[in-house]
């Protein structure tokens, strides 16, 4: 990580929280799609980050200079290869936004770690904890509408702020390891464990009504990554873990089955359908998703087709592979995804040690979260898109702030580093803060005046089929 820190306002990392936790419900209320919506949230408040980041840079300068020799080397790497991606795209408006939202995503990141981490850790926990509550209290009042209508118990009805309820598995498989974490070392003030449990068990019930196999996988990849990682020492992690799944399938049965069968209701789901779906062969669209990303690679391996691109080329299933690493290798070239992998893997390599490092229970109980968490989103990775949707990009962009921050403090950086001038450290800064601000909403502008109108546009002009394909908007395809 770099030496160069900033100290985000507490008012922005309050702000981020309550974006995470009121998202949902602020979205049901916006004249237009829940995903258009949530990508509307999302640009306001990377936006705010960026300008608190430049703010603070500027007004309230660090007198630290000093960045790891690898540390820049990775830096300028990166940097050079985004920008031969970008400048060789056939749409340089939509790569430059692209690339915009990794460094504005990237800088959230480090916001998070860099707010009060070290002296606030466990009331950081709450943010998971209150999120899944509030959703999990509208849920209910949804439910308890469709018995008292005698409607049918649908999952796109029951799930607000998720224009399809895929988007809520992605998320939950970064909170509900966290939740774990809130639950296993959270403050007792309040009973904040006891609701961590409880929200644990809700997620788990919409988890199961909502049949999210890539997200049910991922936490099983998780959890058999953490005991070899650790052994013995996540055998609470594990038991809570698998305690929560068992009540959520309770719950889930009690609500989703029992009870519409005492009330003669209609449901769109069983729990058997994992089986007949994947009788049916579901993995075809993958595969016919994932060999359009081989062949981009072929075609252009060393920069990408260009970043965003994938949605560019119609075809008959989706603007992206459903694979963030291909994804990568198509759209930004196979140095770039190698680099960003290798990179993800040495962070979580350091994270582990940090895990192992840790003073006490409690304190290797977060770190465990925190891997897990890891875990999941790269298995979760290889078969979704949640690395590509706006209210997954920002819980991932929670859960690495928390590993930035917990592997700074239980393993500090060693090794060489090179000095650089404080006034030529600000102005780099402040020069990507708005470079990248500039190039998001130049990719976005004038679409996002009046998001509807272009999604409309783009469904008579770029493509024939009624169904949305997420990418920037809810109808992703770009030209």
């Amino acid at each position: 990580m770099t030496a160069i820190t900033w100290q985000v306002p507490s008012a922005v990392a309050i702000v981020c929280a309550i974006t995470l936790v009121f998202a949902p419900v602020t979205l049901i209320y916006l004249s237009m799609t829940d995903h258009d919506a949530a990508r509307v949230v999302q640009l306001a408040l990377l936006a705010a980050v960026a300008i608190a980041v430049v703010a603070t840079t500027v007004f309230q300068p660090s007198a630290q200079s000093e960045l790891p020799s690898r540390s820049l080397v990775l830096i300028v790497s990166v940097g050079l290869l985004t920008a031969a991606s970008v400048w060789q795209s056939d749409l340089r408006r939509y790569a430059a936004l692209e690339a915009g939202l990794l460094f504005a995503l990237g800088l959230l990141a480090l916001s998070f770690a860099d707010a009060t981490f070290d002296r606030y850790v466990k009331w950081l926990l709450v943010v998971p904890v209150v999120a899944s509550s509030v959703f999990g209290f509208i849920v209910a009042v949804r439910y308890s509408a469709a018995l008292v209508t005698e409607s049918t118990l649908l999952r796109e009805h029951l799930f607000p702020g998720f224009s399809n309820y895929r988007f809520l598995n992605h998320v939950q498989t970064v909170t509900i390891p966290l939740l774990l974490a809130a639950m296993l070392m959270g403050p007792t003030r309040y009973a904040l464990r006891r609701w961590a449990l409880f929200a644990l068990v809700l997620e788990f019930c919409w988890l199961f009504f909502s049949g999210g196999r890539a997200t049910l996988l991922a936490l099983s990849g998780a959890t058999v990554l953490v005991w070899l990682f650790f052994g013995t020492r996540a055998r609470a992690w594990t038991i809570w873990l698998l305690v929560a799944a068992s009540l959520g399938a309770a719950l889930y049965a009690t609500m989703f089955q029992l009870v519409p069968a005492a009330l003669d209701l209609g449901r769109d789901f069983f729990a058997g359908d994992f089986a007949t779906r994947s009788q049916a062969d579901v993995g075809t669209p993958r595969k016919y998703l994932w060999g359009l990303a081989l062949d981009y690679i072929r075609e252009s391996t060393l920069v990408g087709i260009g970043p965003m691109h994938y949605a560019a080329r119609v075809n008959t299933e989706a603007a992206h592979p459903h694979n963030f690493y291909l994804q990568l290798a198509a759209e930004w070239g196979v140095p770039f995804a190698l680099l960003l992998v290798g990179l993800a893997i040495a962070g979580l390599k350091r994270l582990i040690s940090a895990t192992k490092s840790a003073g006490d229970e409690e304190e290797q109980a977060l770190g465990i979260s925190l891997v897990g968490a890891c875990c999941a989103i790269a298995i979760d990775a290889m078969f979704s898109g949640n690395f590509v949707m706006p209210m997954s990009q920002l819980w991932i962009a929670f859960a690495a702030g928390l590993s930035i921050a917990y592997t700074r403090r239980w393993l500090p950086s060693k090794g060489r580093s090179v000095h650089i001038r404080p006034a030529v450290a600000r102005t780099v800064l402040v020069l990507l803060c708005l470079g990248s601000q500039l190039a998001i909403w130049y990719g976005v502008w004038p679409e996002i005046l009046d998001v509807p109108a272009h999604v409309d546009r783009v469904r008579g002009e770029v493509v024939t089929n009624e169904r949305d394909n997420p990418r920037v908007w809810s109808h992703g395809w770009i030209r």
